[in-house]
């Protein structure tokens, strides 16, 4: 793919336990300010487990019609009505076609979590979302399935014709099986136990284009993204090959690949607070040194809001979006997202200058 060819941001939209909005998340981020909570989930040594959730109120005062299915828990409502909100918020300043195709990020192994077809009816309901099933496509890989879906939605713009595409996801973990199930290896944080993530839950969706005109603008400045770099590791968290990071070097090597800006300032990472993914870190940023600045600046927003599952690579695109138009300074971001399973996603996101047809 050319690389000139580029998704500029149209439209962003996020739920998540700091906000139901993206501005309000964005900026309890940049406050640091953190949603963590003692949740009512017990570990196997009887300690309660930290979580992050989105207020009750957020969900109690939507009055949506759900398609409930068979089997319909909290777990499912939330799910669905942080997609709804998210999306809304995506599209709701744009003058956009009829049917826009719609990448959605998943979870690793979706089906044991939310049936994708359940999440899926529920936002064809929505008469103000832009959506058909013909034009819905998702990817079940978990935290980087919201930046690996990057190169399907550049697809659709530059070689289906396609205005605008929508990308990201919905996910919570607000599930006693799915804490459980992590519980059974240690991974959770508790009040026992420190090397561990926040189980959270929220939203994101991005709005992209491939016209420069319509993109969210901020002081003359625009933000596009350029084709993504995915790779997997061999080493991940549930193989038994060696762990040497090998698969987010090559995520960033062809995420980087035919830059030759300035240093990049600043990093956003899916990093959770599990002392497992600081390794790939240091192998990628050494081995691609050469492309940051000497005192580069690494973000990671699960310090204030968890671990958002499938929905945390489109938060981060979106939460690193907003800090870059923000910024005087900067202007290039280098955002990545790492899952369990090994797949490995990285993207350039960069500011520029509005320009207009002659």
């Amino acid at each position: 793919m050319p690389a000139q060819q580029k998704a500029y941001i149209a439209g962003i939209g996020m739920v998540t336990p700091l906000g139901f909005n993206t501005d309000m998340t964005a900026a309890a981020v940049k406050a640091g300010i953190s949603s963590y909570q003692v949740s009512r989930f017990y570990n196997n040594q009887e300690q309660p487990i930290t979580m992050s959730c989105v207020p009750d109120n957020v969900f109690a005062t939507m009055d949506i019609d759900i398609d409930e299915g068979g089997r319909y828990n909290a777990q499912y409502d939330h799910i669905i009505k942080m997609a709804i909100l998210a999306l809304r918020e995506a599209t709701s300043n744009q003058s956009i076609e009829k049917s826009v195709p719609m990448v959605l990020a998943l979870p690793e192994e979706a089906e044991h979590y939310i049936p994708p077809k359940l999440l899926i009816s529920n936002l064809l309901k929505q008469k103000n979302l832009p959506l058909s099933a013909d034009s819905i496509r998702f990817l079940s890989t978990g935290r980087a399935a919201g930046i690996q879906g990057l190169e399907l939605a550049l697809h659709y713009l530059y070689h289906e014709g396609a205005n605008h595409v929508l990308l990201g996801g919905s996910d919570s973990y607000w599930s006693a099986g799915r804490i459980y199930k992590l519980d059974e290896t240690e991974r959770l944080l508790a009040t026992n136990r420190m090397d561990g993530f926040v189980a959270s839950e929220g939203a994101g969706f991005l709005l992209l284009t491939k016209n420069s005109e319509q993109a969210v603008s901020h002081n003359g400045y625009i933000v596009g993204l350029s084709q993504p770099g995915n790779s997997q590791e061999p080493g991940h968290y549930y193989s038994d090959q060696p762990y040497r990071g090998d698969g987010l070097d090559q995520a960033f090597k062809q995420a980087l690949s035919g830059y030759k800006g300035n240093g990049i300032h600043t990093i956003y990472a899916s990093m959770n607070g599990e002392n497992y993914w600081a390794k790939e870190y240091g192998v990628a940023t050494m081995r691609n040194k050469k492309h940051f600045h000497e005192n580069v600046k690494i973000e990671h927003p699960a310090d204030c809001l968890g671990d958002l599952g499938g929905a945390f690579g489109s938060v981060l695109l979106g939460l690193a979006a907003k800090d870059l138009l923000n910024q005087s300074g900067s202007v290039v971001h280098l955002v990545y997202s790492s899952s369990d399973s090994g797949w490995r996603s990285a993207v350039r996101m960069e500011k520029s200058r509005i320009t207009t047809s002659a």
